[in-house]
């Protein structure tokens, strides 16, 4: 690991408590705000991260018995807390290596274990692959872009590491949190370990949808999960007037990310429902966009909660056909053919519900006032790559994505151009990127559509690795002059060799 303990934390850890399943705001209460809201740290994920070097009971009390004549908020987090790991950017490696090898090249550092942990790390049994910068821990949706690349790089075992290490959280905690951090246990993300094991069974000679399907089992009842009620919205299972049942993003909490406090609390300014909003719009991945607000200029207009969202509702149909496939593997007919009926069931509540005559698009589904949502976004080609859509809706939401989408450099995420959010216009990602190549595919595999937005989105990123010799979160794909912006955090960058 490049990220490595001083001997003091590692020696302390053994004298910590076992707190895990409480969030840093939880164990710290107001000393964590007071650090917050000071900002003694400039990214509000520092002190969340932070390592306790007594335990969180000593710590606050320490704090809560302090003198208040010539106290320093400042002083008092060194003593009792070590930072996290800066991130490194730079690595003594050079090479005249075209952009391939330098992802091939990069695995090595970006590979972390946490079977122990002292601080608000979660525990995971086997390696794994972190995003890099200020991001520590393994992530959810990320994983399965991830694991895409593992494969070009033959780092099989790694992606089964990986695949069993979600398969634990699953068991441990009922679902796959957004990210092995005690404070994101609240919420999960985009379901794509149905995916994961699709993508695994392709690479082993095992058949993994029967060794996993207990996992994916409760990952399905986490979703589906509505405490019994029978009508109206429960968690994250909304059940519509005509009994239809589909999906939203949800967080059980409503108060500050502690990753994120600072942002959020002046943001929601002591608004629970706008912290709650704020934490579903994280569960999405979209964090944040234009799809969850009524003003794209202001964020405290969020309103995820009402919203049904198109690519989590294809991700549950993907996950009730690979169910519906391992109990055939299984040799249990029944039970796979009733899950096959839930994949049908949802697939006419897709084209039903998020199809838009109107736009002859996609659309996302605000249940609460009935109507679809007024956001444009590459979510429409979820439909496609799950082989949802029509044939003749899928060549309407082609052509709209190559006159409205389509640009210099790749493939816009929305057509909203005023929100400063880094899911919005004039910004791309490679997972939609990926996702909507390959959902064009599979109705129009011969369309030079194809080609030209795998070349746009590689001139792009070949002509930021050329001038920097690094590789970016995100790219404006608009103006090939600027950078990437938006969002609470500055855009994240692979490492560098030199």
């Amino acid at each position: 690991m490049l990220f490595l303990y001083s001997i003091l934390a590692v020696t302390l850890a053994s004298l910590l408590l076992n707190v895990h399943g409480q969030s840093p705001d939880e164990l710290y209460q107001e000393l964590f705000v007071d650090v917050q809201l000071n900002r003694i740290f400039k990214d509000s994920k520092t002190f969340s991260d932070c390592i306790p070097l007594r335990s969180p009971q000593q710590i606050l009390e320490l704090y809560r018995n302090r003198t208040v004549t010539n106290f320093n908020l400042t002083e008092f987090v060194q003593k009792n807390f070590q930072e996290p790991p800066p991130p490194i950017e730079l690595l003594p490696e050079h090479a005249n290596w075209t952009i391939v090898e330098h992802c091939h090249r990069l695995w090595p550092y970006l590979i972390r274990n946490s079977t122990t942990s002292d601080s608000s790390l979660l525990v995971l049994p086997n390696s794994f692959i972190i995003p890099g910068g200020r991001f520590r821990e393994s992530y959810y949706w990320d994983a399965y872009f991830i694991m895409l690349g593992l494969k070009q790089s033959n780092y099989s075992q790694l992606i089964s590491n990986m695949v069993e290490n979600f398969a634990y959280l699953i068991r441990k905690y009922n679902h796959i949190p957004n990210g092995n951090r005690d404070y994101y246990l609240s919420r999960s993300q985009p379901p794509f370990f149905s995916l994961m094991i699709e993508l695994l069974d392709s690479i082993v000679d095992e058949d993994l949808l029967v060794k996993y399907i207990s996992e994916l089992e409760q990952e399905y009842a986490f979703w589906m999960n509505n405490n019994g009620l029978t009508t109206g919205a429960n968690r994250r299972l909304v059940q519509l007037p005509d009994g239809t049942k589909l999906n939203r993003y949800y967080d059980d909490i409503s108060r500050p990310r502690p990753e994120s406090y600072y942002e959020d609390y002046h943001t929601a300014n002591n608004d629970t429902e706008i912290y709650l909003n704020i934490r579903a719009a994280a569960e999405s991945g979209w964090d944040f966009s234009t799809r969850w607000m009524i003003n794209e200029t202001d964020l405290s207009t969020i309103i995820t909660t009402q919203i049904l969202p198109i690519d989590l509702n294809c991700l549950m149909f993907n996950l009730e056909q690979v169910l519906s496939q391992a109990y055939q593997h299984k040799h249990d007919q029944s039970k796979s053919d009733s899950y096959a009926q839930l994949a049908d069931k949802r697939k006419e509540a897709i084209i039903k519900y998020f199809w838009s005559d109107k736009e002859n698009f996609f659309m996302d589904y605000n249940f609460v006032q009935g109507t679809h949502t007024r956001s444009i976004s590459l979510a429409a080609m979820f439909p496609l790559w799950m082989k949802i859509a029509t044939n003749q809706q899928a060549k309407h939401v082609i052509d709209k994505i190559e006159q409205l989408f389509l640009k210099d450099g790749g493939l816009i995420t929305t057509v909203s151009e005023n929100s400063h959010q880094q899911w919005d216009a004039p910004n791309g990602w490679a997972p939609l990127q990926y996702i909507s190549y390959k959902g064009i595919q599979n109705y129009e595999p011969t369309s030079p559509l194809i080609k030209e937005i795998i070349n746009r989105w590689m001139k792009r990123n070949e002509q930021v690795f050329e001038k920097s010799g690094k590789m970016v979160e995100k790219y404006d794909v608009v103006n090939m002059n600027l950078d990437a912006g938006g969002g609470e955090y500055p855009t994240q960058v692979s490492l560098k060799f030199i």
